[in-house]
């Protein structure tokens, strides 16, 4: 399976058209489209008619202590903020009241690679309890005690980045970490029976393949409620701005590789990747590898899977809750 990083992409397809064998023998005819409420899309398929419907929160505001080269903070600009409990629910409020489904917490990180989410715990229990939100929590490096209150909350969903190149974290963090960290993060929060979903950035390190194999492999062992992939996308004002993202193959290489080596873990194309005919091209090939959801998919991605008999399953969520939405064949 590892010859999924060294094979020309000629030589991949037997191991595509095997992937997708096996995601059809796993899971029902179908795809998720997921367009939550961090990004104003519009397509022929699908217009948003809630601004509020699944937005993404900074506890940290614009505040990120780490300011990793590829991000520097930028992404934190765009989102709603709530850097005190009390503002936290308020903003949830919002969101039930405007008839949104839930939200993504999420923050800058300190640096030594936390969330600073410990705080926030009674308040997520209460928007859980009280307001019947989904909620789903970017955590960054998960302690023990952490994966303690998160369990107590009842969310949906804990995402992180897992990095598997000490070089990476060291370069493109900036983080005085090792790989280990991370497992470390993925073993406490399977330790209190917290729902999991790990993310992967492909071409993290600068745009080149290095360290995704052992993050695959890693994620693999702990049995992840569901996985994302997503892909740099080079940012206005970062050291990596004119950094040439991954091909469209160098992502279908690492979704490939976990599709064979988890059969049977829900598989989604996240939301960060390449715009335009990129885009559009990630898309189709994700879906010839038998990817379960897509988030902002292409007007491509739609008429390629209904070419392919999917019935598409449009939501206003997370792609993170795919592990909710997807019916695994028994």
């Amino acid at each position: 399976m590892g010859s999924c990083f060294s094979l020309k992409f000629d030589e991949l397809k037997p191991l595509i058209e095997k992937a997708w064998k096996i995601t059809r023998a796993n899971f029902p005819d179908e795809v998720h489209f997921y367009f939550p409420g961090m990004v104003h899309v519009e397509t022929s398929f699908y217009t948003p008619a809630n601004v509020l419907r699944f937005p993404g929160i900074s506890i940290t505001g614009t505040v990120c202590r780490l300011q990793c080269e590829h991000c520097k903070g930028t992404l934190l600009k765009s989102m709603l903020h709530a850097t005190t409990p009390e503002a936290l629910f308020d903003v949830c409020l919002r969101v039930k009241e405007a008839g949104g489904v839930g939200c993504l917490v999420t923050g800058g990180s300190l640096e030594d690679g936390r969330v600073p989410i410990k705080k926030f715990i009674p308040v997520l229990k209460r928007i859980k309890d009280e307001l019947g939100l989904h909620v789903v929590v970017h955590t960054g490096l998960v302690d023990e005690e952490l994966a303690e209150g998160l369990a107590c909350a009842g969310i949906d969903a804990a995402m992180m980045d897992i990095v598997g190149s000490d070089e990476t974290i060291r370069d493109v963090l900036k983080l005085n970490k090792t790989v280990a960290d991370y497992e470390r993060s993925l073993d406490n929060l399977k330790k209190h029976h917290v729902s999991m979903v790990p993310h992967i950035v492909v071409g993290m390190h600068y745009g080149q393949i290095l360290g995704e194999k052992k993050a695959v492999e890693i994620v693999s062992k702990y049995r992840p409620d569901a996985l994302v992939v997503v892909a740099l996308m080079p940012l206005a004002n970062t050291p990596m701005e004119s950094t040439p993202p991954p091909s469209p193959v160098d992502i279908i290489r690492v979704i490939l590789f976990a599709r064979l080596l988890m059969p049977n873990t829900p598989i989604t194309l996240g939301c960060a990747r390449a715009r335009g005919a990129l885009r559009s091209a990630i898309d189709v090939l994700a879906l010839k590898v038998g990817v379960n959801g897509i988030a902002y998919p292409s007007e491509e991605a739609y008429k390629f899977a209904r070419k392919l008999g999917l019935n598409v399953v449009i939501h206003d969520s997370c792609c993170s809750l795919i592990w909710q939405d997807v019916a695994q064949k028994v």
